[in-house]
């Protein structure tokens, strides 16, 4: 019976910590943290099997908020509109963008970011990998919309550029030879080339670019809570072996 009652007082312990630390903090739906996403973005977010929603962001989202004492719940759609469903000033269906999303000056204007976590850089990826960064301008180059990808490749090849809502999207029209390529991060692109065979993978000479989370502008005690507690899991450990996790 003591056993019983010091487990029942440690849960009750656990409980009231995560109460506490999620006090204070708004969200659009009391308890949970709705965050959208484009899960076709492996090894950040994707569905297995079984059609759920998995990855590095997914998992590690729903540790912070375990820690915060929130219910994390995926709301899942296209890049797009997942960078849309969380900005304020267009009626925010959701408390954040968690969906591989890289802080850049314009975005920073809408969203309030957390503190990144990792940093990747834009690759090529094509048959056999045999376009490389110098041959760009002379090939088709498939890009995800909303995407930093399609922002370079815009502003670089311009009219070379074919867009789609979708990666899987792009990767089918590079396997039947309407694109040359797909311009995309490198982690991307390497689970891609893993999944396809045929594929390679070029690095490119663009600047590494930093992601974080793209929380509802002004919520700031939103953006502080999963700072301290992402902090906490970078220290020990945990972001850096769930990145390995996904990309072994």
């Amino acid at each position: 019976m003591k056993k019983l009652i010091a487990s029942l007082l440690a849960l009750c312990m656990v409980l009231s910590l995560a109460a506490a630390c999620a006090e204070g903090i708004q969200t659009i739906e009391a308890g949970k943290f709705l965050y959208s996403t484009s899960p076709d973005f492996p090894p950040f977010e994707y569905r297995d099997d079984d059609d759920n929603i998995i990855g590095i962001e997914p998992e590690l989202i729903a540790l912070i908020m375990e820690k915060i004492g929130l219910e994390a719940e995926a709301v899942a759609m296209d890049f797009d509109g997942a960078l849309l469903a969380a900005r304020v000033d267009q009626g925010a269906k959701t408390d954040a963008v968690v969906s591989g999303v890289t802080v850049t000056e314009e975005r920073k204007l809408i969203y309030d970011f957390t503190d990144s976590y990792t940093t990747i850089t834009q690759a090529i990826v094509s048959k056999d990998g045999a376009v490389t960064e110098d041959q760009l301008k002379d090939v088709i180059i498939g890009v995800q919309s909303g995407t930093t990808g399609q922002i370079y490749a815009e502003d670089d090849y311009g009219a070379n550029v074919t867009k789609y809502e979708t990666y899987s999207l792009a990767f089918q029209a590079l396997q039947n030879g309407q694109v040359d390529c797909v311009l995309l991060d490198d982690a991307v692109g390497n689970a891609y080339v893993k999944q396809i065979p045929g594929l390679g993978i070029q690095p490119t000479s663009y600047e590494p670019e930093s992601f974080a989370f793209g929380v509802n502008k002004g919520n700031t005690a939103l953006v502080e809570a999963i700072n301290a507690v992402l902090a906490d899991l970078k220290e020990d450990g945990t972001v850096e072996a769930l990145i390995l996790k996904y990309n072994e």
